[in-house]
């Protein structure tokens, strides 16, 4: 029998996963390339091709893999099985590429893997109940792909798991109890996805957890009572659930809770007085629901991004509101119009644009109906238009016979647009509760710039036109089905801050 030197059969498993991902720069695999340039290229935080080497092995003649991280790479090929014969490796990282395949058995092999990710691919089926035989396991994040089938009762295993990431996927089914062993978990998010049955119990074995997205998948209230004993969490977020309705859970104390979601909960109950206590709040939404009563309390919301939007909510609005340093939607509820009658600020929608040396705070009012306090909008019962034009990002522009209507509008968290008698709309929510962004999700400033007798042909208006609203309704429809809109969503787009309110 011939013995096979362990170098060259670990040269060979490489040269196979390098084939299979389309690795372009791992040009040359060989004995040297652990110290090679080409397996430590680092782009940016978000790019980068690493491959490290643990070489202490026999007195420093062996070397072994224990890292692969080829990041943001553009790799087109299917996620190799042979990663599984690699027994020393301790992370696995192909985030944002373009890999396709599944997930295979074979990785269970991998006694000593720690780090499992595969976020933002075009991987397909199910998770492998083998993956349940990864003990050392910290961190399984699979979000962004088409996994689907039901999560395998074997997770349940991974008790030294922190981080269980599997948003933005097809599952379908219940969360197995047995998740409920999983007790150092940090961080648990499962957005967007066909889950159904109720939200189980067991969710208070987490206590160490500190981030849980249940959004927008087909779960089933109430939220459970168990949920008071996540003292640790910093990020809570729940949406969309079915059945039938329910009051507020006690939250009270959860004194570092920084995001706050329960939109579209069925909560029939009035806010709890304790979210005046809650300090370390940055982002408040509880859209969507039936709360009732009053909000002149919650002075300490004056500074935070708040979504109070179509509940029942009845009184005057407070100071607080309409002094917000961030955004505030308190539009389709029914408070009461005194609150503003004959100040300078009445109006249905309020923007304050940010000073500068050369222009001082200024203050712009929309409108002075008294219908934008309440539920329904002052539309014509009769419909008068088969067709509607807009100019998005530029101003109003005539071609051939019709004309685009301007949409001059920046939109953002909070906003409210409305041309009387024609069209307008409203926006209200953040993308992932995230109001740094600097990129635009919804970029208005299209415009087509009409000319006469030259420019745009009516086939290429048609084509860019049908092409844009085509994309922004996919684009739309895509964030809404993954649980991250609660409408039309417009982040902020160039980094200047300002602060609005919309009272629709």
């Amino acid at each position: 029998m011939i013995e096979v030197p362990e170098l060259y059969v670990t040269v060979q498993i490489l040269q196979n996963i390098s084939n299979k991902l389309n690795i372009s720069n791992w040009a040359i695999i060989n004995r040297t390339s652990c110290d090679g340039a080409q397996w430590n290229q680092t782009i940016d935080s978000k790019t980068q091709s690493i491959v490290k080497c643990n070489c202490t092995f026999e007195n420093g003649s062996v070397c072994h893999v224990t890292r692969i991280s080829v990041k943001g790479f553009n790799l087109n090929g299917v996620l190799p099985e042979e990663l599984g014969d690699l027994p020393h490796l301790l992370e696995i990282d192909l985030t944002r590429n373009y890999i396709n395949g599944t997930i295979s058995p074979r990785l269970a092999q991998l006694p000593n893997l720690k780090i499992l990710s595969l976020i933002v691919n075009r991987l397909t089926g199910p998770i492998p109940p083998e993956i349940g035989n990864i003990t050392t396991l910290e961190e399984l994040v699979l979000d962004d792909n088409l996994l689907g089938g039901p999560l395998p009762p074997e997770l349940g295993n991974l008790t030294s798991l922190r981080r269980l990431v599997l948003s933005s996927n097809n599952f379908t089914g219940s969360i197995p109890e047995t998740l409920g062993n999983l007790k150092n978990l940090i961080e648990f998010m499962i957005d967007g996805s066909e889950l159904s049955g109720k939200i189980p119990e067991f969710i208070g074995n987490w206590i160490n957890i500190e981030k849980l997205d249940l959004q927008g998948t087909s779960m089933e209230g109430p939220i459970p009572s168990s949920i008071s004993l996540l003292t640790s969490l910093k990020s809570l977020r729940i949406s969309d659930l079915n059945g039938s309705s329910s009051t507020f859970i006690n939250l009270q104390a959860m004194k570092n809770l920084e995001n706050l979601i329960l939109r579209n909960c069925l909560i029939t109950d009035s806010i709890p007085d304790y979210i005046v206590n809650m300090s370390s709040l940055n982002i408040l939404d509880l859209s969507f629901n039936k709360l009732t009563g009053g909000i002149s309390n919650f002075t300490n919301l004056e500074s935070r991004t708040v979504f109070l939007n179509n509940n029942l909510l009845t009184g005057e609005v407070p100071d607080w509101a309409l002094n917000n340093g961030k955004q505030v939607d308190l539009s389709y509820n029914n408070f009461t119009w005194s609150a503003l009658e004959g100040s300078a600020l009445g109006g249905c929608c309020f923007r304050w644009l940010p000073t500068t040396e050369a222009k001082p705070l200024e203050f712009l009012s929309f409108s002075t109906d008294e219908w934008c306090f309440t539920k329904g909008l002052p539309c014509t019962q009769n419909p008068e238009y088969r067709s509607l034009f807009i100019n998005c990002g530029g101003g109003s522009a005539p071609f051939n016979d019709d004309t685009y209507e301007a949409d001059l509008t920046n939109g953002g968290p909070v906003a409210f647009s409305f041309l009387p008698g024609k069209w307008g709309y409203s926006s209200t929510g953040t993308y992932m509760e995230n109001n740094s962004v600097q990129t635009s999700i919804a970029k208005n400033d299209f415009n087509l710039e009409f000319k006469n007798g030259s420019g745009l042909s009516v086939g290429a208006v048609i084509g860019i036109v049908a092409a844009s609203c085509v994309l922004a309704a996919l684009f739309l429809l895509l964030l809404r089905s993954k649980g991250y809109l609660g409408g039309k969503e417009l982040v902020d787009k160039g980094g200047t801050e300002g602060i609005s309110i919309s009272l629709v």
